[in-house]
């Protein structure tokens, strides 16, 4: 009697999970050491699609068993790295060379050497061994018949087979993933039977499955005891060991037609002959727990999900690696290790790089955005835009391409700006072109004070008044305008970082400051100096009796500068930290005789 197949589905244990596959799509459970149900899915193209002669039979077979192989090697990667709860270790010299030279990446590298190492150790376990113990039999027997050697070959691979089964099942990591096999099976089962899908329906099916990849093994073997048994190619053991290997991607897809067949039928012959694979299913299948059935379930459920909707959304495991490994990957890639620091203590949110390799893990999700970052940052991009945020003078300041990003040079500005300061009782400052807020925000942390702030950027504002705000600071008053546009009263004192690069070196620039920093923050004229002559002509009206000018200026500007102003300011010079010191900063003291 004709049996009909309901499920199209198939699957595969893997470690603390459940793997299962359907016609477009893959989906692996797994438990996760917190006991948490964690899920990775993805959507496939059927390989009959990709190329039409893979629809053709013993070919699709070939195609199914390779394929197989290969997922199967990834998802066990895949799930060894949740359930552990920390990535595979790095790989060895050897792999990472080959990765090189191959042009790929280290997974698919680590893959392929897990495949060829598996398929070399089945060939040496099913090929190789049984034909030198059969060499050695048949040196007591007289002239046997190429039939009576591969019958022999053939029954020691089935010992050999059964005896692995048998010494891996010993393993306890191996016996729960036997179990997990398992509830895979009963799933499956199930659901062909068209019973609902809960644990208590589950639990009552069988452990085995017509189309069992432990099946499927045993029909390889069988058939190949019979497919080899015409033997006429030579009689040298070597030369047939060779020819057995190069016929094995034939033998596997007639068995995978046979199989198959097998699965569609269920007859007195068919149950006859599927009777020795269903029977050696039991030793790789044993009775789950209620726990394991739950897993493979949600892999199953998540399969026909995606598959019943196209529009549902695949998900991806959060797998973890060391910070040291973390930051190592990223260094590479950037070729900037600090940056790599940074970075990661943004993402982490740790203030300091001890702090950060104290982390002891790092999760993929992180990986994933600090490669995205990672990605913008070699396209040119500042690090404070990529990740909105930057340091200075010790506070945390939210930055983007509206404003200007600050310099660690404008904390010499600050510094004296917060000596003077001190000196005043309630002093009013003004900070003009006031840009993020950086120079008002640092000094109003550490002064008392009246803090006005001014820029002719609306946006700039915007950007100022968030990071006042973030930085409690909300006291401090902005105005928009012009340098003194829109300033009324006087203050103790006046601090200022105009814009000081000549518009002609503005293209000299690097790109990650000329291609993203705000022009209007960087051009001061045609020779520079532009916003400094209005303060020269105009400070002087906004400041108290003995009120300070506080201005930065670039490299080789300062004692130009200081010549617009000694005419009404007492002025000092004060110099940065190279050698030899170059001076960045001038306080300019309002004389008597402009009060």
């Amino acid at each position: 009697m004709k049996k009909k197949r309901v499920c199209s589905i198939g699957g595969q244990a893997v470690l603390e999970g459940v793997m299962m596959r359907g016609k477009s799509a893959i989906a692996t459970a797994v438990r996760d050491p917190e006991g948490k149900i964690v899920v990775e899915s993805q959507r496939i193209e059927p390989l009959e699609k990709k190329k039409k002669i893979l629809k053709l039979p013993i070919i699709r077979g070939v195609a199914s068993f390779v394929s197989s192989m290969v997922l199967g090697i990834k998802t066990l990667n895949r799930s060894s790295e949740v359930f552990t709860g920390m990535e595979n270790q790095e790989p060895s010299k050897l792999e990472k060379w080959l990765a090189k030279k191959l042009n790929v990446d280290i997974m698919s590298v680590l893959v392929g050497i897990s495949l060829i190492l598996g398929v070399g150790l089945a060939i040496a376990l099913f090929v190789v061994i049984p034909h030198l113990v059969t060499e050695w039999i048949i040196r007591f027997l007289n002239s046997p018949s190429p039939i009576v050697i591969n019958l022999i070959a053939g029954l020691i691979r089935i010992i050999i087979f059964i005896s692995y089964i048998l010494l891996v099942g010993q393993i306890k990591d191996i016996k729960r993933l036997f179990r997990y096999h398992g509830a895979e099976h009963k799933v499956i089962n199930c659901y062909e039977k068209q019973m609902e899908l809960n644990i208590e329906n589950i639990q009552k099916m069988s452990t085995v499955h017509d189309r069992c990849g432990t099946t499927f093994l045993f029909i390889i073997m069988v058939f190949s005891i019979l497919f080899f048994s015409f033997d006429i190619f030579s009689n040298n053991w070597w030369q047939r060991v060779l020819i057995r290997i190069a016929f094995i991607p034939l033998v596997a897809g007639i068995s995978y037609e046979i199989l198959k067949l097998f699965a569609k039928y269920d007859n007195k012959f068919v149950k006859i002959m599927k009777y020795p694979g269903l029977l050696l299913q039991k030793l790789t299948t044993k009775e789950p727990d209620d726990q394991m059935v739950e897993v493979a379930l949600t892999a199953f459920n998540t399969v026909m999900e995606l598959e019943k909707d196209p529009e549902k959304k695949t998900q991806s495991f959060v797998t973890y690696t060391t910070v040291e490994k973390a930051v190592k990957e990223l260094e590479n890639y950037l070729g900037d290790k600090n940056e790599a620091e940074i970075i990661y203590m943004h993402i982490l949110d740790v203030k300091t790089r001890s702090k950060l390799y104290d982390q002891k893990r790092v999760s993929s999700n992180d990986r994933k955005k600090a490669k995205e970052y990672a990605d913008r940052r070699k396209k040119g991009a500042p690090l404070q835009y990529i990740l909105a945020n930057t340091c200075f003078y010790g506070y945390d300041f939210y930055v983007d391409q509206r404003v200007l990003i600050p310099r660690f040079d404008t904390e010499h500005l600050v510094n004296k700006a917060i000596q003077e300061a001190q000196k005043i009782i309630n002093p009013k400052i003004l900070d003009l072109m006031t840009g993020s807020g950086a120079i008002a925000i640092a000094v109003r942390k550490n002064i008392e004070c009246k803090m006005t702030a001014t820029d002719i950027s609306l946006d700039a504002l915007e950007v100022a008044k968030q990071n006042a705000e973030k930085n409690g600071c909300g006291d401090i008053e902005f105005i928009s305008g012009s340098l003194f546009e829109k300033v009324q009263g006087k203050f103790d004192m006046i601090l200022c970082n105009p814009p000081y690069i000549p518009t002609g070196d503005l293209k000299e620039l690097d790109s990650e400051v000329k291609d993203y920093e705000p022009l209007i923050a960087l051009d001061g004229g045609a020779d520079g100096l532009d916003f400094y002559r209005e303060m020269a002509d105009k400070a002087h009206l906004y400041l108290e009796h003995g009120g300070i000018l506080i201005m930065e200026a670039g490299i080789n500007q300062a004692e130009i500068i200081s010549k617009m102003f000694e005419q009404k300011y007492d002025i000092e010079l004060i110099h940065d930290y190279n050698n030899p010191p170059v001076a960045r900063v001038i306080l300019a003291r309002l004389k008597e005789d402009y009060v």
